[in-house]
């Protein structure tokens, strides 16, 4: 009870709109991550979330050990026990994050279950020991309340809102990572997640490791003087959303050598464009790749099927389509968090003297 009426009591600090106040303490230096600020206090951390779409305080959080008493001067925001015993997530990404850092029994539920792709998630489901709460878009009150997670991740949009969950009185973890502007400024949220479930120097050394290899990879391909030009993506009923310039996956393109032709739109989303838009830009790309979700892996034929404009590209024409299916290849989860993963996937793909023994992981010529 006490629990509640302290998260009652520091809830409401951090709308969207909220100005982001300095705390004193030992603030953690971030090597990449721009909407994350960490600040190690007296018997407390603060975490503070910046709000990606307008710069401003999107959440502030309050980690206190548990059975710690309320130290005097605590700031307002959301008050959170750690580390969690038990939480509610939405996202599969956050799942397989918390399996890897040996915590895969604090996942109490979770949403859209056919999504979670995690092994230990998965059998945990089938035992029953994790209850499937629904669709993330029309939760199961009924079953959150029956898991009473210390708190729920969840994945915050532009000028949305969380629906019954706001009437729940849980604490609400917004899971802003994927909105951050390169990929080690996302896989760096692995340090605030880590800190939440009582993982906080494993995490670090996670992070670290990834972010060195990325880094020397990465200087390697600056290196190389031919960048190939790069379409992405296919046509989505009457729109062919690709990835803007400066999104994760923009940056993640750039810094694998490749000349990505969308670089120009500089956003940290998707941009919808026209077919003939993207026929103008990218009619004569060297590489084009693609992500999918289907039960068996498409062909050349069946995206002719699908659209017959495909074909007036120039690397459909010389066959250099390369897809990933995601119905039976994990690449979001796998590398959300090890970006280095997928660099080296596409450092192999646009430059392979590099990486000369690399197996692929994810893309896979389509034929």
């Amino acid at each position: 009870m006490l629990s509640m009426l302290l998260l009652l009591s520091w809830g409401a600090c951090g709308s969207p709109s909220a100005k982001i106040e300095n705390i004193e303490g030992d603030t953690i230096e971030m090597r990449h991550s721009s909407l994350l600020t960490i600040v190690e206090c007296e018997g407390y951390t603060v975490a503070d979330v910046k709000n990606p779409w307008n710069g401003n305080l999107l959440k502030r959080y309050l980690l206190l050990p548990k059975n710690s008493g309320i130290p005097d001067g605590l700031p307002r925001g959301v008050l959170l026990r750690v580390p969690l015993e038990r939480a509610v997530v939405f996202s599969g990404v956050h799942a397989s994050l918390l399996a890897e850092l040996g915590v895969a029994g604090v996942i109490g539920g979770v949403c859209d279950a056919r999504y979670m792709y995690c092994d230990a998630v998965k059998e945990r489901l089938s035992a029953g020991e994790i209850v499937d709460c629904g669709s993330s878009l029309n939760v199961n009150s009924e079953r959150i309340m029956q898991v009473a997670p210390d708190a729920i991740f969840v994945l915050p949009y532009e000028n949305g809102g969380y629906g019954k969950l706001e009437n729940m009185k849980f604490p609400l973890v917004e899971c802003a990572d994927y909105m951050e502007n390169s990929p080690l400024g996302c896989a760096e949220w692995v340090r605030f997640y880590g800190r939440l479930v009582g993982m906080a120097a494993k995490s670090d050394s996670l992070f670290n490791a990834v972010c060195n290899e990325y880094e020397e990879l990465a200087a390697r391909v600056k290196e190389c003087g031919d960048r190939p030009e790069l379409l992405c993506e296919l046509k989505s009923s009457s729109a062919w959303y690709v990835p803007g310039g400066a999104s994760t996956v923009g940056c993640l393109y750039s810094d694998a050598g490749a000349d990505y032709i969308f670089s120009d739109y500089k956003v940290n989303g998707s941009v919808p464009l026209s077919y003939e838009t993207v026929l103008d830009k990218a009619a004569d790309a060297d590489i084009w790749l693609i992500k999918y979700n289907r039960a068996t892996d498409i062909s050349m034929e069946t995206m002719l099927a699908d659209f017959q404009g495909y074909s007036h590209f120039k690397p459909f024409k010389e066959g250099m389509v390369y897809g990933c299916n995601t119905h039976n290849r994990n690449i979001f989860e796998e590398t959300s968090f090890h970006p280095e993963r997928l660099l080296k996937e596409l450092v192999a793909l646009f430059h392979p003297a590099l990486l000369p023994e690399y197996k692929a992981m994810y893309y896979e010529k389509i034929r």
